[in-house]
Formats: structure tokens, sequence, C-alpha cells
């Protein structure tokens, strides 16, 4: 499966659209794994979903990435519906 990663302020995300609804997903990489760039398209070759409380106690999903290769490094590319995988 291909996605695109951003970091933000709290750690890594991955954005799904569609029309003018949008959801995030958290992201975590294996320890020492992450992307060198900030935005980027990447295969995932091994995941899995886990869960993790935020600050108000409530429990949210994250895709955990344990292997990866990077596809497309570009900060600047907007990500569109067709490139979704889902």
């Amino acid at each position: 499966m291909k996605i695109y990663v951003y970091k933000n302020i709290y750690g890594w995300q991955t954005i799904a659209k569609n029309g003018e609804d949008k959801m995030y997903l958290d992201v975590q990489f294996k320890k020492g794994m992450d992307p060198q760039e900030d935005y980027c398209q990447i295969e995932i070759l091994d995941a899995f979903f886990s869960m993790y409380k935020n600050k108000q106690g409530l429990a949210r999903p994250k895709l955990v990435i344990m292997n990866y290769q990077v596809i497309l490094k570009n900060d600047n590319e907007e990500i569109s519906n067709d490139d979704l995988p889902f």
C-alpha cells in the first residue's frame, strides 16, 4: 500500500480526503526508521494497527510501520484523491 506521510509538531500523520471531508491518522515508525524528509510518499512493506490514549483519555488509532521504502520525495506536491489507496 502506498500512502503520503508528513511530519507535524506532534509526530507523523497521513490524511484521507473525500470532497470537503478530511480524516487524519497518526503514523508511528519503528524506532530509528523515520523518513529523512518531512513529507513523502512511501510504500508500506510491513505494518499493523494499534491505538493510544490521547490527553483526554480517548482511544485513538495509529498505524505502526515496521518496514517501508520511499517512493516520492516532494515538499510542495498536493495530495489528490486519485493518489489515495482508499
